[in-house]
């Protein structure tokens, strides 16, 4: 898998036409990467069929990623206000991407992650293969991606942002799955 690096203000993959999800940049891109980038949207994050799972303490900030996710690409969304309400959640429904906030009272996000992709926990085998992506007022952190993390987006989100970032984690996992 390609590299990961975090800094307070970006997340940077390493070969990625993409610098940071929440800074513009200038891309001497070529058309290949712009394909990636279209497939890889068309055939994972901008259809009616994708359901996500939003892990949030705060109700307010979920229901404004829940709104940008249904009305601009069409997810499903689904919101738990707990790691260990995610838990349950992913033991008995399959997804296709999680929002995970951060700091949250009993399994912060980084635990919550953690036990998604553990050995022997009750979460369906699909469920521990989809993309992570930190969901935070907190600055990025490298830790994020230690526990297995694949994105990071600041709150309050955007439509703007949280395209990007589904763009840069849905290529990459495309990237890595050709390998």
């Amino acid at each position: 898998m390609p590299a990961i690096t975090c800094t307070s203000s970006s997340v940077h993959l390493t070969g990625s036409p993409v610098a940071s999800p929440t800074t513009p940049t200038a891309s001497n891109s070529s058309e290949s990467s712009v394909s990636a980038v279209t497939a890889g949207m068309a055939a994972l994050s901008i259809t009616p069929l994708v359901k996500t799972l939003i892990v949030d303490d705060n109700n307010i900030t979920a229901k404004m990623l829940s709104k940008i996710l249904s009305k601009e690409f069409g997810h499903r969304t689904t919101c738990t206000g707990s790691g260990k309400e995610a838990l349950n959640k992913l033991s008995i429904e399959t997804f296709d991407i999680i929002f995970m906030d951060i700091d949250m009272p009993e399994l912060s996000g980084i635990e919550t992650t953690i036990a998604i992709h553990a050995t022997g926990s009750n979460v369906l085998e699909k469920n521990r293969q989809i993309p992570i992506i930190a969901y935070t007022t907190n600055p990025c952190e490298d830790r994020y991606f230690e526990a297995g993390m694949n994105g990071w987006v600041g709150k309050p989100a955007n439509q703007s942002t949280v395209r990007k970032e589904l763009e840069r984690v849905y290529t990459s996992r495309q990237r890595s799955s050709s390998y």
